[in-house]
């Protein structure tokens, strides 16, 4: 009898991999924008109404209730109120990863929603499984095999290690005897590094990085964002990006 094993499907993929929990700073900060300032509206609106100009007392309550109504659409639309925006986050199921919907106060209510970090990991709105396509093969420009002419780790601590096959960056790190590389240990006295966080390579056209399962992850820097990388998935990057590493950063140079 043969034994058939089922193909897995997208659902099945856990819909906050390589997310990250929003820590209680940027909670606290969310909340103090959409709760605490609508809050000390309504507060200040009615103390209006009682003791001063009556207008100007509704003005102030009709402005912090449309603050909360537009909070709480945006909560149960795409998880992302004006307090969460402004911490950049998004605030989803806990079980599903997706918005909150029409029940989204009961939701909150009841603990069914959590806030994720969208600066340190991936969005829970994005693709769980990212697309990927090997760069196509190209002749290598002329001159660029020339021997010593290969990238640069410019590393935020000021070392500069050259890229001349494979390297491996962490706390402690080693290399495979199936898959050979060099080793640098980098000083983290935060300890955000994995003991062997991330492998860079160079084949001679492209550099490609590798996160090996870290902790904190491996994140590409783009404008305004980071993108963070699949563990174990190798990646290619082009020169001059900068790659965040735990709390410290790196740039790729060009061999050239």
């Amino acid at each position: 009898m043969t034994s058939m094993q089922e193909t897995p499907h997208l659902a099945d993929v856990d819909p906050f991999v390589n997310s990250e929990h929003a820590r209680a700073g940027k909670i606290a900060g969310a909340v103090a924008l959409d709760i605490v300032m609508p809050a000390a509206l309504i507060a200040a609106g009615v103390v209006v109404v009682v003791t001063g100009p009556p207008a100007v007392g509704w003005l102030l309550i009709i402005v912090a209730v449309g603050l909360l109504a537009v909070s709480v659409w945006l909560l149960g639309r795409a998880g992302r109120t004006l307090g969460s925006a402004t911490v950049d986050a998004r605030i989803v199921r806990r079980t599903t990863g997706a918005a909150a919907g029409g029940s989204a106060l009961w939701a909150l209510a009841s603990g069914k929603l959590a806030m994720f970090d969208l600066r340190r990991g991936r969005d829970p709105f994005a693709p769980a499984i990212a697309p990927f396509e090997f760069p196509e093969a190209a002749p290598a420009a002329p001159g660029r095999a020339r021997r010593g002419m290969v990238p640069t780790l410019m590393l935020d601590s000021g070392e500069r290690l050259p890229l001349e096959t494979a390297l491996i960056l962490g706390r402690a790190p080693s290399a495979p005897a199936d898959a050979p590389a060099e080793v640098y240990r980098w000083a983290d006295m935060s300890r955000t590094l994995s003991k062997s966080h991330v492998r860079l390579e160079w084949d001679g056209r492209q550099v490609w990085v590798t996160d090996l399962g870290s902790t904190n992850g491996t994140f590409v820097r783009g404008d305004g964002s980071s993108t963070p990388l699949l563990p174990h998935q190798r990646t290619p990057v082009p020169t001059g990006v900068v790659l965040e590493i735990g709390d410290r950063t790196l740039t790729v140079r060009d061999a050239a």
